[in-house]
């Protein structure tokens, strides 16, 4: 069983990471300001929970039909631990090595879409002076901030995936 767990997670998550980093990829080589966009935020959290769904279910089909909550969850776990490595480092190849001035035409777009949304809601201007020098100082695609990310996507999905693990699991009536 443990090798059905290995081999769906790890296979589902390889297709994650290349599902996450096409839109990345295809904004940079396209425009940059789809990143800003809020669809960039919406896409991947269902690609991940779809995909999660079907790591899931391909496991459980080939288990006879049932999986545990601690096996559902492990092949969910497995496939976001590698699709969230693949496009962190996707992310920090293009915007470190590939083109680093394209962080900073990023960091500008930001910096504009944070003013509108601001500026619409009615905000004080020395609270929208305050953001727009938080994002100036931040470099969003450094090793740290990358892992910071990462870290925290991992837990933000990982609560996701204990959720639709719950929801899968079927125990086998003849263990019981």
């Amino acid at each position: 069983m443990n090798a059905i767990i290995n081999s769906k997670g790890w296979t589902y998550g390889l297709y994650l990471g290349l599902l996450l980093a096409l839109p990345t990829v295809y904004a940079y080589s396209v425009d940059l300001s789809l990143l800003t966009s809020n669809w960039m935020m919406v896409i991947p959290f269902f690609i991940v929970i779809v995909l999660g769904i079907l790591a899931i279910a391909a496991a459980k089909k080939e288990m006879g039909g049932f999986i545990s909550f601690k096996e559902a969850f492990s092949v969910y776990f497995r496939m976001i631990l590698l699709g969230l490595i693949i496009v962190t480092f996707v992310n920090y190849i293009i915007f470190n090595i590939v083109d680093p001035a394209a962080k900073e035409e990023i960091k500008q777009l930001s910096i504009e879409k944070v003013t509108d949304v601001m500026d619409r809601f009615d905000a004080p201007d020395d609270v929208v002076d305050k953001a727009i020098e938080e994002i100036e100082n931040t470099d969003s695609f450094s090793i740290a901030n990358q892992a910071k990310g990462f870290i925290f996507s991992l837990i933000f999905y990982a609560v996701f995936g204990l959720l639709i693990s719950l929801i899968l699991k079927k125990k086998n009536p003849e263990l019981e």
